[in-house]
């Protein structure tokens, strides 16, 4: 069964039960309330009579005329004695006498079952000198109660009818309504699994219900999706683009080696060299590849508290003893503390400080500032890595982050650069909320900010 079939099941079943409750209610009400007003008016008519009436005459016979005009249609007088016993009576129906005779101390009155008849008699004491000389019944019985019982239950059955139909009707078209998003999602997500084509279902404006809070964050999933799926299209292309270079250059080098290498022992060496530079370069883009998909997947950081200068200062120690190079670190501040990842920290130190060493033949500076708006708190730290190199033309700046981008060509070969490394650096930035900038100047140099914020 459907869910549609089943919101309008659930709710006809409870609109049911409380039809049910309220018509159950209504019938007690009606029949209580019905038989009160003929109790009182029974009493009444009896009390009335009791005062016209002189008693001990009547049960000799007299005022017989007074005594007729009192029973009505369907009804029934009797006077008792003291003892009981019917002393005169008259009647409009026989079924009414049918009921017992019965001598009271008090006002009552009573409703009798007579088979499908009923009854209601009212008795009041007759009391002469503060003696009880006698009862006064009054019978009458209640058929337009049966009739009136059979058109309230006949009303009822009609109008439970018709409000259990309306409630199906409004059910299934409530549950179709209330479900409309739910099934476009269903047939979205039937669409992209038959054509690989995402979508997204639409959404009102204004609306702030729990389906529309589904929708949108079924939305927000297929963004993910989608950007995760062409990102693993972009990986796959890119990475078999950049592979398919060196391998060819392996592949030509391995062909000579089988032709003339063992003869000739110079192009034996060159095969051999070139070989081995390309599998490098293929193990480092290897690498790099598997970190920048890595970045792109990872959510959590390890963050720590990181002092920055006593950081950065042991980072440019390292690379000064392997390439001999003058790298300084300046700052206005002893230490500059902020919570962040020490891996990745390291990792985009090191791309920063790797391109700014390729590239420029001067003196490289590492500048650190606490970024403070106007005069309040610190709010984060801004790294500079400034260079004195070949720089990079304006138009090219944009696309620099983008991977394997490369601004020329014969440099890269030059340097053995794979134009991944910003796109690594861009990313770990990102992880921490951070912003990466360039600016450069072609023949002048180029100046990297990076802002990392201190939480």
């Amino acid at each position: 069964m459907s869910i549609k079939h089943k919101i309008a099941g659930l709710a006809t079943l409870w609109l049911v039960g409380i039809l049910i409750a309220v018509n159950v209610t209504i019938y007690f009400a009606f029949m209580q309330i019905t038989t009160d007003n003929e109790r009182d008016s029974l009493s009444n008519r009896a009390n009335s009579l009791m005062k016209k009436v002189k008693f001990t005459e009547a049960l000799q016979g007299k005022q017989m005329d007074l005594l007729q005009s009192f029973v009505l249609e369907n009804s029934m007088l009797r006077l008792l004695d003291q003892n009981g016993s019917v002393q005169q009576q008259f009647q409009s129906d026989d079924e009414v006498t049918a009921v017992e005779p019965k001598r009271v101390q008090s006002d009552e009155t009573q409703l009798y079952q007579l088979g499908k008849v009923k009854v209601l008699v009212a008795r009041t004491p007759a009391i002469v000198d503060g003696q009880v000389v006698g009862t006064l019944e009054i019978a009458e019985k209640l058929d337009y109660l049966n009739e009136n019982i059979g058109i309230l239950i006949s009303i009822l059955m009609l109008t439970s009818l018709g409000a259990v139909g309306m409630s199906v009707i409004g059910g299934l078209w409530l549950a179709k309504w209330i479900l409309r998003p739910i099934s476009s999602m269903v047939k979205t997500m039937e669409d992209i699994e038959r054509n690989l084509v995402f979508h997204k279902i639409p959404i009102r404006d204004g609306g702030n219900d729990e389906l529309h809070a589904m929708a949108s964050t079924f939305n927000r999933m297929m963004d993910r999706i989608q950007v995760s799926f062409f990102r693993q299209q972009q990986f796959v292309y890119d990475a078999s683009h950049e592979l398919k270079t060196p391998l060819t250059i392996i592949e030509g080098y391995a062909r000579m080696l089988q032709r003339w290498g063992l003869q000739d022992e110079v192009k034996g060496r060159e095969a051999v060299a070139n070989i081995y530079s390309e599998a490098v370069r293929m193990k480092q883009l290897t690498q790099q590849l598997l970190d920048l998909a890595t970045l792109e997947q990872e959510q959590k950081l390890e963050r720590e508290e990181m002092e920055f200068v006593s950081f950065c200062k042991s980072t440019v120690a390292l690379l000064q003893n392997s390439y001999h190079r003058e790298i300084t670190v300046q700052t206005s501040v002893d230490k500059i503390s902020c919570r962040a990842d020490s891996s990745k920290m390291k990792q985009l130190l090191l791309i920063l400080l790797d391109n700014a060493i390729k590239y420029s033949k001067k003196e490289i500076k590492i500048i650190l500032t606490e970024v403070k708006p106007d005069d309040s708190e610190p709010i984060g730290v801004e790294i500079r890595v400034v260079d004195n190199g070949i720089g990079i033309q304006m138009e090219e700046l944009p696309r620099v982050f983008e991977r394997f981008y490369r601004i020329d060509s014969s440099r890269f070969r030059k340097t053995g650069g794979t134009g991944l490394g910003l796109s690594i650096a861009n990313e770990i930035v990102k992880l921490h909320n951070g912003t990466i900038d360039i600016q450069s100047e072609k023949n002048t140099g180029t100046e990297v900010i990076v802002f990392l914020p201190f939480r």
